[in-house]
Order: C-alpha cells, then sequence, then structure tokens
C-alpha cells in the first residue's frame, strides 16, 4: 500500500498518454534498454513477426545469357504478450497527524493531490523497472509474466544461441572479450554486448587495472557504456540484467518488444472513490520480447 496523498484525477488525466506511454515503452531509467528495441505495436496476445533475408549472388561474366541465383527467404517467428496491471489506494487519514498534513485541505471535494507529480513520476519509474526486469530475466516458469531475452535464449532459442563458458574465476574483461570473439561477423560492426550493473563496474575496472582506460575529464555524467578497447563494439550497462552474470550479445534491431498501445489496450486511471474514502490509481498493459535472429545471439556464462 502507498503512503497517502489527495486527488489524482486532475493530474492524470492531463497527463496520462504520457504517463503510460513512459511505463510501458520505456521512461529513462539508469540502464535501460526498452527505448532502443524494435517495437511491434498492436499486439493483443500473440502476433506473427514475419521478415525477409536476401542474400545477393555475384556471378563472373560467360558470355551471354542470364542466370538467377541468390535467395530471398521469408521467415515467420511469433512474439507472445502477457497482461500485467498496477493496483493501488491511499487513504487521506493517514496524512493527518504527520509533517505531510499540512498539505491536506479537510472537506475538499476536488483538492489537488499533494506531491502528486513526485509520487506519479515514481510509480512509472517503479513499474519500468520490474518491466525492464522481466524483458531481460523473466521466466514463466518461475511465476514471471513472460519469458525474458536470456530465457528464450536458453530455452526456446538453445539451440541456435551461440553460447560462450567462461572458466569460474575469469576476470570481467575476460568473460566479455570471449563473448565479443564469438559474434558472428555478419553483425560484429553494429553489436552491443549487455552485462549486470556489477559486472560492468568490474569491467571498468579490469581495464583500469590493465592500463585499457581512458577517462575524458570533461564528461560528468554517468558512465552506462563503453568500447571495448580496439573495436567498435560497446559493452552496456543494463538494469534488466541486476542480479544476473549472463552477458548477452547481439545487435538492437535483433530484439523485438511488443505491446498493443495502439487499439486502446492499455489503461491508466485515478480517482477518488466516495464509497471508500480513498484515492486509486490502476494501470493495464501487455508486454513481450521476441529476437528475430536466434543464431545473432551470443549468451555468456559462467562455468560450474
Amino acid at each position: 500500500m502507498g503512503y497517502t496523498v489527495s486527488g489524482l484525477t486532475n493530474y492524470i488525466e492531463v497527463n496520462k498518454d504520457v504517463i503510460l506511454r513512459d511505463a510501458i515503452l520505456g521512461s529513462g531509467i539508469k540502464g535501460e534498454t526498452i527505448p532502443q528495441m524494435r517495437k511491434q505495436l498492436g499486439v493483443k496476445t500473440s502476433e506473427r513477426l514475419n521478415y525477409l533475408d536476401v542474400e545477393p549472388e555475384l556471378q563472373a561474366v560467360s558470355g551471354c545469357g542470364f542466370s538467377a541465383q541468390g535467395s530471398t527467404v521469408f521467415s515467420e517467428r511469433d512474439i507472445t504478450t502477457a497482461q500485467a496491471k498496477y493496483n493501488d489506494e491511499w487513504c487521506i487519514e493517514d496524512l493527518l497527524g504527520k509533517f505531510t498534513e499540512y498539505k491536506v485541505r479537510i472537506g475538499a471535494d476536488d483538492q489537488a493531490m499533494p506531491f502528486e507529480a513526485e509520487i506519479t513520476d515514481q510509480i512509472v519509474k517503479g513499474i519500468n523497472k520490474k518491466v525492464e526486469m522481466q524483458v531481460w530475466q523473466g521466466n514463466t516458469a518461475s511465476g514471471s509474466l513472460i519469458n525474458g531475452l536470456v530465457t528464450i535464449a536458453e530455452g526456446a532459442d538453445s539451440a541456435s544461441t551461440i553460447v560462450v563458458t567462461a572458466a569460474t574465476g575469469s576476470s570481467a574483461y575476460e568473460r566479455i572479450k570471449g563473448v565479443y570473439m564469438a559474434i558472428p561477423e555478419e553483425i560484429v560492426d553494429n553489436a552491443v554486448i549487455f552485462v549486470s550493473p556489477a559486472l560492468f563496474r568490474n569491467y571498468v575496472q579490469d581495464l583500469v587495472a590493465a592500463n585499457l582506460y581512458h577517462y575524458d575529464p570533461a564528461f560528468s555524467g554517468e558512465l552506462t557504456e563503453m568500447f571495448i578497447p580496439g573495436t567498435d563494439v560497446k559493452v552496456r550497462k543494463t538494469y534488466g540484467l541486476t542480479g544476473s552474470d549472463k552477458i548477452y550479445a547481439t545487435v538492437w534491431e535483433n530484439m523485438v518488444y511488443g505491446t498493443d498501445f495502439i487499439n486502446n489496450k492499455e489503461e491508466l486511471k485515478g480517482w477518488y472513490s466516495d464509497d471508500d474514502d480513498v484515492y486509486r490509481m490502476k494501470a493495464r498493459f501487455n508486454f513481450g520480447v521476441a529476437t528475430l535472429f536466434p543464431d545473432a545471439v551470443v549468451l555468456g556464462s559462467i562455468a560450474e
């Protein structure tokens, strides 16, 4: 149960589209990846992802004639989404007798919600963090709403995923380098390697210890990604991999994030309930992930 504020209605009504979009499609939390993924909108429960792969063939010219060569392959994969909801309520009486009571106007019918912007912002970020975690590590067998990218690579796509196993005790740099070396040449120029914040921190310290780290003294923001020295491939700190020792490499456009979002399936509403004298908020949406090309995924792990 959340701590109480006053009226939600005005703020939610004015900003509900922006709030809902940020919660579902990304609101800028640290190490977030959803905004950069390929989006598949209009997915209600599941949908077929159709794509094609064209491989032209160059031929030597030998006299006249026409000889058709090359391939244009249409393929299909499914993306499945799960429905999610958020419900909470607040009783204004809980604010009385505390420092927060200065925001309460007793008996007001349509009072503005104290701290409404701050609270709603935290709700959006909280929802987005939980979605981000499921996008990467969700496992329906363990109670998650969806199977995440790592779970898919280890399960349904395991036959095609390139798996790199590092010996226990290997440095973060060596483990990440091993994943880099396994990335197919066709995608390595645009590949990104995703790791947990803890593994990213260890990776940076390994570079410092090896004198492979260049720090720009003019940089004052948060360090979220770094190139592997001598390459064009970035290692990215990824909130959704928090607590995981997995290293996941692919290209952005290979990861598909699906949701409805264009057919009024999503809902965000805040209101005051006269029946119970409480303020309530609810949100409802759906989401899921898939990869287009499993053989363009490299998954690193520690040997057991």
